[in-house]
């Protein structure tokens, strides 16, 4: 009898432990979702996902380790992440970050690929399109992946189309219109036109090629010397030496002019491409990171300074200390370890990976308003809203 009891309460137990549950749905409400790559870790890098404007940390997302580059599709729905270049397995992850119609999900990993080795196609915080479609390159074999949004769904299969751009090389693209691409190539130090089929409709010699601007019918390329001018048939217009010993690796994009910057560099060369012609604007330190969002730039300095910029004309507008200055870093392609930076509105995040913690700022008042405490080594990150 005692038996039978026993095991009829064993029974209803089992019963209780597997009743339905009521579901609860599973939707944030924040202005803002600020997501963080930690490459803290060699065993495993970490995305993590803030809630703005609590800050609060939502999620924590395992990748391969060493993540180089962050970025986002135009929808904001997905990220992708690619690894260091410096092995022989660079997966590339997509995250599929919440973001839906009436409020935000749990972000989770969507799809891990294997395409192909020194993965890139980034611009910024943004995945790069090329005639209205997303795009990856892998850069050691020379072989670009385009593909629809919808192929990064976690139920849909992965289709691309494959575009060869012949020799391996490391790879800079400018959308010219529906027909044209310009292309550069460093390894090779040129620059290349090319039509939807690949054909070459000009060409120039650009050697160390690392930065690209364009802006109505000209196209400006970075070289080792000088900035070179193109128009869109790939001609050699005019090359622009730089008024000082420091090169240009990059551009930001600025109010009707671009600003060229490199890492440690203690200028900015502002590029008036109605001129054209490169000015230089002293900058009172080393610069670290940088970014343009047209009307403001934000200049971060190595000596833990978030510099306000007019992107105009690149005067002074205000600055904020966030650190008491970085150690100093040398970035290669094994993987991000370089502070980053993201703006909403007047606010900008800026992340601080030897001290595990992301400054936010108030860029229009000139205030350091809180850190947010991630933990880890945060570099790149993206903001979507």
């Amino acid at each position: 009898m005692a038996r039978g009891l026993v095991l009829g309460f064993w029974f209803l137990a089992l019963g209780l432990a597997h009743a339905p549950v009521p579901e609860r749905p599973e939707v944030y409400t924040p202005l803002a979702r600020l997501f963080v790559v930690d490459n803290a870790s060699p065993e495993a890098a970490q995305v993590l996902a803030l809630d703005l404007p609590e800050g609060k940390v939502v999620a924590r997302l395992g990748l391969p380790p060493r993540v180089m580059s962050l970025g986002a599709l135009p929808s904001g729905r997905y990220l992708v992440a690619t690894r260091g270049r410096d092995t022989d397995r660079q997966w590339v992850s997509v995250i599929y970050t919440g973001k839906e119609e009436g409020g935000w999900r749990r972000p989770v990993v969507a799809k891990s690929l294997l395409l192909g080795r020194g993965m890139g196609g980034f611009e910024g915080q943004s995945l790069a399109q090329l005639w209205g479609l997303p795009f990856l390159v892998a850069k050691r074999e020379g072989v670009l992946f385009r593909f629809p949004e919808e192929a990064l769904a976690p139920n849909a299969p992965f289709q691309a189309e494959t575009l060869s751009l012949g020799q391996p090389d490391h790879y800079h693209f400018l959308e010219l219109d529906g027909e044209r691409v310009a292309v550069g190539y460093l390894r090779q130090g040129r620059v290349r036109v090319l039509d939807r089929k690949g054909q070459v409709l000009g060409e120039a010699a650009c050697p160390v090629l690392h930065g690209e601007a364009h802006h109505g019918d000209r196209i400006f390329w970075a070289c080792a010397r000088d900035v070179l001018v193109m128009d869109h048939r790939g001609q050699e217009v005019q090359r622009l030496a730089y008024p000082l010993k420091e090169r240009i690796g990059a551009f930001l994009k600025g109010q009707g002019a671009y600003f060229g910057y490199s890492d440690r560099v203690t200028h900015l060369q502002r590029l008036d491409p109605a001129g054209p012609s490169l000015t230089p604007i002293p900058l009172g330190g080393h610069l670290v990171r940088a970014k343009g969002y047209g009307e403001v730039l934000l200049v971060l300095l190595e000596e833990g300074i978030l510099q306000v910029r007019s992107g105009e004309d690149g005067r002074l507008l205000r600055q904020v200390r966030v650190d008491r200055g970085f150690p100093e870093m040398d970035e290669d392609v094994g993987g991000a370890i370089l502070p980053d930076i993201a703006r909403l509105e007047e606010r900008a995040y800026v992340s601080l990976p030897h001290r595990g913690l992301v400054a936010e700022v108030d860029w229009k008042g000139g205030r350091l308003l809180r850190y947010l405490r991630t933990g880890g080594m945060p570099t790149r990150m993206v903001l979507l809203r």
